[in-house]
């Protein structure tokens, strides 16, 4: 399975042919999927168009903050905006997909290659992002005083890793650049990975194990890793805001396993059975059909949490925020004041805090 491949799985919804049963192996029937076709015609143009709207107000809110009100201090602040840069590329691949889940496939070739890219190198960016973040607040608050030694270099240190990530996402894309394509069927244009003849099931399994590895098996155990090692520093602290921290850590593990693990699983079914060419029902492969639009939706939902969860939820980026809308004269200056306090409170919360976990 490859991304973007909404089309890829429903590419003909009508003249795939499968065994009719295990016992009638030399009988093959024609599988009509064509509800599951009219499923996603409604389902996923509805859920892309949330995920857009949500994804790009609170992606751009974040970079609009880091703009006009608060210095980047931290490699995190570095992480946090190539990860907003990141979700907001990739959500611009939404339109595209939504269209052809309704119309098939009708901006040509070059357009296929472009989207296919674009949503695959910011899938990977994002989840090494999301890892150089964890590994970062586990050195900022567990190694707390070796990441004092270096801190005149942090910021030089993440923009090499920031470039290293955004070189290695172009990378494992190169073969969504080579071999997506803009293909008729009996359907009309659909847009997905075509590989040639000479191509072997395991190149194509190595493809999607690559998604599978860089999109949630690494991203997963360092997170777990790091945030344990967090965590167990932070239970040690007697103080009320490290634990109120706790909760954001939790948080930050259950929202990535619980929106993206569907999706991987149904990846690695969908790789097994390329690698072993097994054959199923009819029925089996709708409810992968049905399983994959559902998972790859639950999926792009991350992007609009992305914000929530590594920014607005401290109390340092609400501060930013209502000092943007004061600057801008969204509010005055008696409620700004009224929410921090004190001029002191707000301006000690925006020049003191360097960790996304301080609430």
């Amino acid at each position: 399975m490859e991304p973007n491949s909404t089309s890829g799985y429903l590419d003909d919804f009508t003249s795939d042919y499968y065994a009719a049963s295990e016992y009638f192996h030399d009988l093959v029937e024609i599988c009509n999927r064509r509800e599951i076709h009219q499923f996603s015609q409604i389902f996923q143009p509805c859920i892309y168009t949330l995920v857009f709207l949500i994804g790009m107000a609170g992606n751009g809110l974040l970079l609009t903050t880091y703009i006009f009100s608060r210095k980047i201090k931290s490699m995190t602040d570095i992480y946090l905006i190539n990860l907003a840069a990141a979700d907001l590329l990739l959500l611009l691949t939404l339109p595209f997909t939504a269209v052809n889940a309704v119309q098939q496939w009708v901006f040509g070739n070059l357009m296929c290659k472009v989207v296919d890219g674009m949503y695959s190198i910011n899938f990977f960016s994002g989840f090494l992002f999301l890892t150089s973040i964890s590994v970062d607040r586990y050195i900022e608050i567990v190694q707390a005083v070796e990441a004092h030694r270096l801190r005149h270099k942090s910021i030089y240190y993440s923009k090499l890793v920031s470039v290293v990530v955004w070189l290695a996402s172009v990378l494992l894309t190169l073969p969504q650049f080579i071999y997506s394509h803009s293909q008729l069927t009996d359907e009309g244009y659909v847009c997905s990975m075509i590989f040639p003849e000479d191509v072997t099931a395991v190149v194509k399994g190595i493809s999607n194990f690559s998604q599978i590895t860089f999109g949630f098996v690494t991203p997963f155990f360092v997170m777990v890793l790091c945030y344990s090692f967090i965590a167990k520093t932070l239970m040690s602290a007697r103080s009320f805001e490290k634990h109120k921290a706790l909760k954001v850590i939790i948080s930050l593990v259950v929202v990535f396993v619980v929106f993206q693990l569907p999706y991987t699983l149904v990846m690695f079914l969908e790789t097994t059975d390329l690698l072993k060419s097994a054959q199923m029902s009819c029925m089996v492969r709708k409810k992968k059909d049905l399983a994959f639009i559902i998972t790859r939706s639950l999926a792009f939902i991350r992007c609009c949490l992305n914000p929530i969860l590594y920014a607005f939820i401290g109390v340092k980026f609400r501060n930013d925020i209502f000092h943007l809308l004061k600057n801008v004269g969204c509010i005055s200056r008696a409620r700004y004041a009224k929410h921090c306090g004190s001029t002191k409170t707000c301006s000690t919360s925006v020049a003191g805090e360097t960790s996304s976990f301080i609430l």
